[in-house]
């Protein structure tokens, strides 16, 4: 301590020579010229801004790799195990590959080319998936369907951990986090992921465009590409997958053109500045849709006509006498419900975010914007930034309600914006609850070290990703009997009968040693099943809708239709192609044939459609107890001539209590509220 008057003597540091030392780094300023405190960490540079502990490190966030990883880990759980839970996907898309690719399986109404309603295009862009490296493997049709699976698998898992990264660098690390929580615990992303629909496929362009899109908009080369990529995904999806999901890149049309998004404009630079703005999307979108040219080129080489699918489903659903209101109606409350089953807690904490925001606006406005202030003259407002990402969900949802006929794939493409609108809003609502506790307690740095704000973030996310995981495991348990039968039927049942034939198992190599205690399984050659003189004739029934795809039946064996009392339109049997001598190698799919299939879905008894049950070696049969049994579909179980081969439980939804169908829980609960029925393969009996 220095006495009054006592002088001192202060040597400076040298800056030159051997002991020289740096000066003390200085706090250094923004982009916006802002002084930033020493020890803070950097300000996010996203639309949404963290209030609390801005000085303590950020939450752990995944790079695209991690995440693509761990995504990717899901995924391929989905791919083994998931159901097909709607029967377009098997028979307007896989049977359509699996005719091109083996010359067999079943043909629908739209892929007749008297209406070339399905891209074929769009088919064989997954022809790859599923052959090459079965190919290359040397293995049959059931590895082909789980390749084209896995693939799929692997590409949503892209797209996703694109998309989550894009809201971590544009909008706020936390909303990313949430985000992922939201994409990997959903059970709407659990069968909308790995499905081979142009619905899927919608989704994963559009989470590809809104990677680009949720970058601010600008006229320099960055924000160029950025409109071209975004014009380019979201045309992918509309022109390739389905025309209607053109309306989700709606919100970035108008925000391309009308708002300066990253810019600051002047009103003398108005008009110029829009000028370039409509120039450039017009280029875009010039160069996008070039995409339908390929497009018809190759589903006109496939039908044996000029004709675009494209257009034909818009004029189909949109403009014919018969429309899509053919195959049912249902309420305005379907979408809420089903994407409540799907999505539960996500589903009302997407539906408030954009009143979320206009609380937020009200009461925390500095929670937006880079700069925490108003925004300048010209500059638009970070709360319509953000109000215009979050607004395509909203427009999507009005528009499939306000359509009579609904289906729960129609609402794939918005999945991951429902899940990006719930992890807004929650971190909106932390938001409040971080404002409140500050206005209470009167101290930021108490908020800053509460625990509080963790806790409701961390069950915001987890219940709802626990009630999924219960749902999913719900589908699993309750509804995977087709799957199990099929593959019952290919490693026990084809095996036996060929054995009662006469025929043995591949012998084991000379030199096999067996694995500690592992028992060897006989590995069957399946291809006697091709040169049978009475082939093996796999029938379905009533089951028809969920037959599994040709893809998990072996290579020699018939499947076919019995009559039942549907009195819609039946797919029916592709005619086998000659191959010889053409470059489009399945000329079947040219051939129009009178009578065979109409626009009506209305029955029509062309022969080959149905076979009669005694033309049947096994048969598919599922008996409910709240079913009513009539003359064509019978409880074949107990017929005389058939009998059990294999059986699977299978949830019998009409008779079951509704709380006890939502979800599955360990240890029986709520087993007392089910009802359950036999699906079961049968066997005729040896005469």
């Amino acid at each position: 301590m220095s006495l009054p008057g006592t002088e001192t003597i202060r040597f400076r540091r040298p800056t030159t020579g051997p002991n020289a030392q740096k000066a003390a780094e200085e706090p250094k300023k923004d982009e916006f010229g802002s002084m930033a405190p020493l020890g803070f960490k950097k300000r996010h540079q996203g639309l949404l801004q963290d209030q609390v502990g801005r000085n303590r490190p950020g939450p752990f966030v995944p790079t695209l790799s991690y995440a693509f990883r761990l995504l990717w880990l899901i995924r391929t759980v989905t791919a083994m195990y998931a159901v097909i839970s709607d029967c377009d996907e098997v028979f307007n898309f896989f049977e359509p590959l699996h005719y091109f690719q083996y010359n067999s399986g079943f043909q629908t109404w739209e892929l007749s080319p008297e209406f070339a309603i399905r891209s074929w295009t769009y088919v064989l862009l997954h022809w790859p998936l599923a052959h090459i490296l079965p190919k290359v493997l040397s293995v049959g049709k059931r590895p082909a369907f789980f390749a084209l699976r896995l693939s799929l698998g692997a590409i949503c898992s892209f797209c996703e951990a694109k998309f989550f990264r894009t809201v971590v660098e544009t909008i706020n690390d936390r909303v990313a986090r949430y985000l992922l929580f939201g994409l990997i615990l959903s059970a709407g992303m659990w069968t909308a992921s790995v499905a081979f629909l142009p619905s899927s496929f919608c989704m994963y362009t559009t989470m590809i465009a809104s990677s680009y899109w949720f970058h601010p908009a600008t006229s320099t080369p960055t924000g160029i590409k950025r409109a071209y990529i975004a014009t380019f995904a979201f045309a992918v999806g509309a022109i390739v997958g389905w025309p209607f999901s053109a309306a989700l890149g709606i919100p970035f049309v108008l925000e391309q053109l009308f708002l300066t998004g990253g810019e600051v404009v002047l009103p003398a630079q108005k008009g110029a500045w829009m000028t370039k703005r409509w120039e450039n999307l017009g280029k875009a979108i010039g160069l996008a849709a070039g995409i339908a040219i390929p497009v018809s080129m190759i589903d006109s080489w496939a039908y044996g006509r000029s004709t675009f699918p494209t257009l034909n489903i818009i004029t189909y659903n949109l403009f014919s006498g018969n429309g899509p209101d053919l195959y049912g109606t249902s309420p305005a409350s379907f979408y809420f419900a089903n994407l409540f089953l799907n999505f539960n807690f996500l589903l009302p904490l997407a539906l408030i975010s954009l009143p979320a925001l206009a609380i937020t606006y009200k009461f925390d406005y500095r929670r937006l914007g880079k700069t925490q202030m108003k925004p300048k003259e010209g500059e638009t407002s970070p709360y319509t930034l953000l109000a215009v990402r979050l607004s395509p969900f909203y427009l999507w949802l009005a528009i499939l309600t306000a359509q009579a006929h609904k289906e729960e794939r129609f609402m794939f493409p918005a999945y991951p914006l429902l899940c990006f609108n719930a992890a807004v809003t929650i971190y909106l609502i932390r938001g409040w609850i971080e404002t409140y506790y500050i206005h209470v307690t009167n101290s930021p740095y108490n908020a800053s070290r509460s625990s509080i704000f963790s806790i409701f973030t961390l069950l915001a996310v987890l219940i709802p990703g626990a009630i999924s995981f219960f749902r999913v495991g719900g589908s699993l348990y309750f509804y995977h009997a087709p799957f199990d039968i099929v593959h019952h039927f290919q490693y026990k049942s084809i095996p036996s009968y060929l054995s009662e034939l006469g025929y043995e198992p591949i012998p084991l190599p000379d030199n096999y040693q067996p694995y500690g205690n592992e028992i060897p399984k006989p590995q069957w050659d399946l291809t006697p099943l091709k040169n049978l003189e009475n082939p093996i004739t796999l029938c379905y029934g009533t089951e028809w809708y969920r037959y599994p795809s040709s893809y998990l039946i072996p290579e020699g064996v018939r499947v076919r239709w019995i009559k039942t009392d549907f009195d819609g339109m039946m797919p029916r049997p592709w005619e086998p192609s000659n191959t010889t001598g053409t470059v489009w190698p399945r000329s079947e799919t040219r051939v129009i044939k009178e009578g065979k299939f109409n626009g009506e879905n209305k029955a029509s008894e062309v022969p080959g459609t149905y076979v009669d049950p005694s033309e049947c070696t096994y048969l598919v049969s599922l008996t409910l107890p709240s079913t009513t049994h009539t003359q064509l579909e019978q409880n074949w179980a107990e017929k005389p001539e058939w009998e059990e081969e294999y059986c699977k439980g299978f949830l019998d939804a009409a008779g079951t209590k509704w709380w006890a169908r939502l979800v599955w829980l360990p240890g029986g609960l709520l087993e007392k509220g089910r009802l359950w029925g036999d699906y079961c393969l049968l066997r005729r009996k040896a005469e």
